[in-house]
């Protein structure tokens, strides 16, 4: 193989990511130069100086997006709710709560546990658990567990390191 021939490839793909780097390049100074979009609606402001307010109307379009009325728990308390889908004896729930973090700049690690109601032995025993974690400020968690062929009497609880657990109010699950 002769030396040029082996620099052939090389050339080609350094010329390649050139001409994708011109591309962007100008297509980010379109963008911040403000060049116009084929079909974008711009009226011009009036001029200074003739008495009236410059006014500059401009339309954008953009996707809709489904919006989430479902209000944040208050810190310290677990609220349930069903969630869509499942069969006759597969019921879904959505637990919600909000983790305060006093230390933005730390890990706050939390646990859940779906607990169901024991007759024989008159205490609540784990049914499902799970656990997740973040750094910075409160956040609002959910956590998603699932009841299948199962009826019985539920709750969620929220636990984080160094406070009480937080319990959801029971609930029944039939099918």
């Amino acid at each position: 193989m002769s030396p040029r021939g082996s620099l052939t490839p090389v050339v080609a793909s350094g010329t390649a990511s050139v001409v994708k780097l011109l591309v962007a390049t100008l297509a980010f100074v379109g963008a911040y130069v403000g060049i116009e979009a084929p079909g974008a609606t711009v009226v011009p402001a009036r001029a200074a100086g003739s008495g009236s307010v410059q006014v500059e109307t401009v339309v954008l379009s953009s996707r809709s997006m489904q919006e989430t009325t479902a209000q944040a728990p208050a810190e310290g308390t677990v609220v349930v709710t069903p969630a869509t889908g499942g069969g006759s004896c597969d019921r879904p729930y959505q637990a919600r709560s909000v983790v305060g973090n006093p230390h933005p700049d730390r890990t706050v690690s939390y646990g859940w546990r779906l607990q169901r109601w024991s007759t024989a032995s008159q205490s609540w025993r784990t049914y499902l658990s799970g656990g997740s974690g973040f750094t910075g400020g409160s956040q609002t968690v959910e956590w998603q567990p699932r009841v299948v062929d199962n009826p019985g009497v539920y709750r969620v609880t929220l636990s984080v390191p160094g406070r009480p657990s937080a319990h959801s109010a029971r609930f029944r699950v039939s099918c």
